[in-house]
């Protein structure tokens, strides 16, 4: 009788073979499932990035309202006692009591000299700020250097393209070192709502750089501006009538156009920096995220007509762009 009990005990087991067919059932819906929560999830960085934008574009509105005008691409350039070149700052040093980092814009010391940025290289080695960064980024958080950079930045101007031919503002610095513009919203000296002649919801004022630039081979690097600097970087004061800032572009390609190796983007003398014309990037499928003067957020398509981004990237060209 005891037997008996034992063996009925033993049948109501599960076989190996039926552990086995319930573990490739698991298997089959944890596969079915995974694309699912990395689309789920990359929808909510994908909005977190547009979040980013809209509180830049708080921030730069607020400012505007503070000193009637945005913030220049290169601050205020420092002092320095030797005569040598001095270091300007990025928009985002004069928009942090903008992003609720008034604390870190009380320690900058804007009477710099250019050899250690007088401690401000140690405020971008160790200072995170959250609203430039995108999440959905695989870009290394900082710089070989060491200092954290930017996933955003500054439209400049935009190298002419299809109705626009004005060459007026256009600096060739050289074949591979691109071609910079001053029309657009962030460039030399800060521009006011009343210089976006072509109205401020058919103008770029930031856009998104916060992916690899590929090649046909699909070989990759990062090209932003900033990659060997940092999210404070403006420029040097030498390069104010010729070169880009460092924390802004002048467009020249597509968004996530594979044109690494292509004019623009390599500056032939100088290892350590990027040239002109990085495309916008985003790991965001399909195009990038990019902030209006009026502070709308809209999602540029990788297919987006070359023509209409010049139009936009240009403040003053007399050619409005409609919807898009």
């Amino acid at each position: 009788m005891k037997n008996c009990t034992l063996i009925q005990k033993r049948k109501r087991g599960f076989t190996l073979i039926e552990l086995l067919v319930v573990i490739a059932i698991i298997a089959v819906l944890i596969a079915l499932l995974l694309p699912a929560v990395q689309q789920a999830r990359e929808a909510a960085r994908r909005t977190q990035c547009k979040n980013n934008l809209k509180q830049t574009g708080l921030a730069l509105h607020n400012y505007h309202d503070t000193f009637n005008q945005f913030p220049s691409a290169f601050g205020n350039q420092s002092v320095n006692s030797t005569g040598g070149e001095r270091w300007g700052h990025s928009q985002w040093v004069s928009l942090l009591p903008y992003f609720d980092q008034a604390p870190l814009f009380n320690q900058w010391n804007f009477l710099a000299n250019d050899e250690g940025w007088g401690g401000n290289q140690n405020l971008s080695r160790d200072s995170k700020i959250p609203t430039l960064k995108c999440p959905s980024s695989v870009l290394p958080e900082k710089s070989p250097n060491g200092f954290v950079t930017a996933h955003y930045y500054g439209i400049q101007g935009a190298v002419p393209f299809g109705v626009f031919k004005d060459t007026n503002g256009l600096n060739d610095n050289s074949t591979n070192w691109g071609l910079t513009s001053g029309r657009g919203m962030i460039c030399w000296g800060g521009k006011k709502i009343r210089d976006c002649l072509d109205g401020t919801s058919n103008t770029l004022i930031e856009g998104e750089m916060s992916h690899y630039v590929f090649d046909a081979n699909n070989n990759k690097d990062d090209r932003r501006p900033s990659r060997n600097w940092s999210w404070s970087m403006g420029g040097l004061s030498g390069w104010m009538d010729w070169a880009p800032a460092t924390c802004t572009v002048t467009v020249r390609y597509a968004p996530n156009s594979r044109v690494l190796g292509q004019n623009g983007l390599v500056w032939p003398t100088w290892d350590d920096a990027s040239g002109s014309n990085c495309p916008l990037t985003s790991a965001h499928v399909g195009g990038v995220h990019g902030l209006m003067t009026d502070g709308a957020v809209r999602f540029i398509s990788n297919n987006v007509d070359m023509g209409t981004l010049t139009l936009l990237s240009i403040r003053d060209d007399n050619f409005p762009v409609g919807d898009f």
